[in-house]
């Protein structure tokens, strides 16, 4: 599986990479049809006018290819770490919703 990490206004340091490689290696720890998958993390530098505090401006997006489908997934947060978390969690639940979409077909014989 080819992982590719970019950042939009921030700088990935390894940590950051450390952590997404381990998340996503567990996530499609039994799917060995992955073919690639795309992480964006960036920030936006907006800030709130009353509490002059950034909310939510961490953001983390992820496509994920596998033969025939791509899944993407967007989360943000106040922290990048809870943003990639939150972003495994909605991409488990896409892969989880895929794996069951395969199991449940079966083909009609004529």
């Amino acid at each position: 599986m080819q992982i590719t990490i970019r950042g939009h206004h921030l700088s990935i340091t390894p940590a950051i990479e450390d952590n997404i490689r381990c998340k996503f290696s567990q996530m499609t720890r039994h799917l060995d049809q992955v073919n690639s998958l795309q992480v964006k993390l960036s920030k936006d530098h907006q800030q709130d006018r009353r509490s002059k505090k950034g909310s939510a401006n961490h953001i983390a997006e992820a496509i994920l290819r596998l033969p025939g489908v791509e899944l993407f997934a967007q989360a943000s947060a106040d922290d990048m770490y809870t943003s990639i978390t939150k972003l495994t969690e909605k991409l488990k639940k896409q892969l989880n919703r895929h794996r069951k979409m395969q199991l449940d077909y079966q083909p009609i014989a004529i």
